[in-house]
Order: structure tokens, then C-alpha cells, then sequence
């Protein structure tokens, strides 16, 4: 046994004290699980991709088959090529446009009765043919204001006979040559340099 001859009483307890191991904390008790998620409407990211409509009649110019031919590779590749090279026609197709060095999406659909109304938020440009049922599924009543709410494109071949409908509308025209394909870029870049000042005014918040 020990002995405490020759020191004070405070520096015997404050011995003992230090001696004693210290007390691990005990963890505290776990949430129940739905405690512990987030309620579900702070867990869903809101989408800043934009929208691009296309006609879904088989005699426009630009359909599902080819869309990617021509906006992202910004090549005409007629609708009955990619049919005889076997392509499938999706439902919706994700673009990937190259700017700056960087792959910036885009979705493109022909179908706008399928979109909700935060999708038309992000609707950003479409292509017309000249017929106004194309915009039968819209949320605006008239080509006037659709137009005034998204960019108009209509693409035909140099040589066509411009639709009179299309001539009266807001609509930008690009025209594309049946067999000189080395001006389609050119051409086509008519559509991104419109889009990108459209976007910039009218749709700031999404990413292009």
C-alpha cells in the first residue's frame, strides 16, 4: 500500500483524479430514418437543360433520325440516308453541343404533349413546317405567341418554295443546299448564333 507522508491533501486527490481513466462519450442515438432524410421535395435537383422541338411529320427536313447529324455535327444527313444506313428513331435524343471546349446538352423531343410544365420552361427553340397543327399540345393558344416565347426555325432546301404560312411567322429560315454539303456548317451555325442571344435574353437561368 502507498504512502502519503510528506504531501498535502490537494496534491493526493488531484493525483487520484488524474489516475482515473476518462469517460468515452456514448454516441448519441441515431435519428429514425425518416427523421433522417430530407423531406422529398429538397432532395430533387430542377433540371437546366434545355428543350429543342422538332416536327414529328415524316416530310419535314429534320426528324429524330437525323437531328444529331444536323445540330451537333452541324452535317445534313437526309432522313431516308439514315433510314437506309439502319438508324432507329428515338423517343428523345440528347444532344451534345462542343462550345468553348466543353459538351453542353440539349434534349430534343417531337412529341410536346409528353412535356410538363417545368419542361416548357426550358423549351428553347423549335423547328415548324407550315401546317399551325403542329402546335396542337402547346400552352399558348397561336403561332404569334409561341413565337414570341421561343425561337422559330424552319429548315428547306435552297430551291423550295418558302410555305406561306412560315413567311408570315417569326421565323428564322435556314436554307441547305440537296448537294453542296460543305456549307451546311455555315448554314447551320445560324441556328446556334440565333438560340445563344435568344437564350441569354429570355432564358438566362439555364445552361448553354
Amino acid at each position: 500500500m502507498g504512502t502519503y507522508h510528506g504531501m498535502t491533501l490537494k496534491s493526493v486527490t488531484e493525483g487520484s483524479a488524474k489516475a482515473r481513466p476518462a469517460q468515452t462519450p456514448q454516441p448519441a442515438a441515431p435519428l429514425p430514418a425518416n427523421a433522417a432524410r430530407p423531406p422529398p421535395g429538397h432532395t430533387k435537383r430542377v433540371s437546366r437543360t434545355p428543350i429543342i422541338i422538332i416536327p414529328a411529320g415524316t416530310s419535314s427536313l429534320i426528324t429524330m433520325h437525323n437531328v444529331k447529324d444536323i445540330l451537333q455535327d452541324l452535317k445534313f444527313v437526309s432522313v431516308e440516308q439514315k433510314k437506309a444506313e439502319g438508324a432507329r428513331r428515338d423517343n428523345e435524343v440528347l444532344l451534345q453541343r462542343q462550345k468553348n471546349g466543353i459538351s453542353v446538352p440539349y434534349r430534343v423531343v417531337d412529341n410536346p404533349a409528353k412535356l410538363s410544365p417545368s419542361d416548357w420552361d426550358r423549351v428553347v427553340a423549335v423547328f415548324v413546317m407550315g401546317p399551325a397543327w403542329q402546335f396542337k399540345g402547346y400552352p399558348w393558344e397561336n403561332p404569334v405567341e409561341i413565337f414570341d416565347k421561343i425561337c422559330a426555325f424552319h429548315l428547306k432546301y435552297d430551291e423550295m418554295r418558302l410555305d406561306a404560312n412560315v413567311a408570315r411567322w417569326a421565323v428564322t429560315v435556314i436554307e441547305l443546299s440537296r448537294t453542296k454539303r460543305h456549307l451546311d456548317r455555315a448554314a447551320l451555325m445560324v441556328f446556334w448564333e440565333k438560340l445563344d442571344r435568344h437564350i441569354v435574353q429570355h432564358k438566362p437561368h439555364l445552361r448553354f
